[in-house]
């Protein structure tokens, strides 16, 4: 008879359980490992790595990396044409926006030129990355380093404004 009521008395109901354990600060997705590829019309874009994705939806939709992030941008077949990393990112589809934030660096090969800033923010709608934090950039290929505070450019980082400037640029002896 023990055993019986042992039984009956253990059984849970998963709609109770969601009740108790669920609060709005509970994402509705989690995804350990990630890595997504996005393409448009069989062709890659760009791929996502993150140790961990948290995505909450609702009025306000969010995707969070809060371990960090890479994100690859290709250039015809297999070629990485650049790449940004961050300790921590989010993804505001509603707002069109992706937020970088943490020992951001962004890499473009094409240009061999590297920015490194606190916080970047992609702008989808305008196609621009803006940040209003410290920033330097490496030229490689100039010999050059750019850096300022404040600044705003076109996604493939080609046209810039740029606010409090300093620039270094090595110069060679001839």
């Amino acid at each position: 008879m023990f055993f019986c009521w042992l039984f009956v008395s253990c059984e849970n109901d998963l709609e109770q359980v969601k009740t108790v354990t669920a609060t709005d600060d509970t994402p509705d997705e989690i995804v350990n490992n990630m890595h997504t590829i996005y393409s448009d019309s069989g062709i890659v874009k760009f791929e996502i790595i993150a140790t961990r994705m948290e995505k909450f939806s609702g009025e306000k939709e969010l995707t969070i990396f809060k371990d960090g992030f890479e994100v690859n941008f290709f250039k015809g077949k297999d070629i990485i044409e650049a790449k940004l990393t961050a300790e921590y990112g989010e993804m505001r589809p509603n707002e069109k926006l992706i937020i970088a934030r943490n020992n951001v660096i962004f890499t473009n090969f094409v240009e061999d030129q590297t920015l490194m800033t606190e916080e970047l923010t992609w702008r989808q709608a305008t196609k621009k990355i803006v940040t209003d934090k410290q920033f330097q950039i490496i030229n490689r290929k100039d010999k050059m380093k750019v850096f300022g505070v404040g600044m705003e450019a076109d996604e493939t980082f080609s046209d810039y404004e740029m606010r409090q400037v300093t620039i270094e640029k090595v110069l060679e002896d001839k």
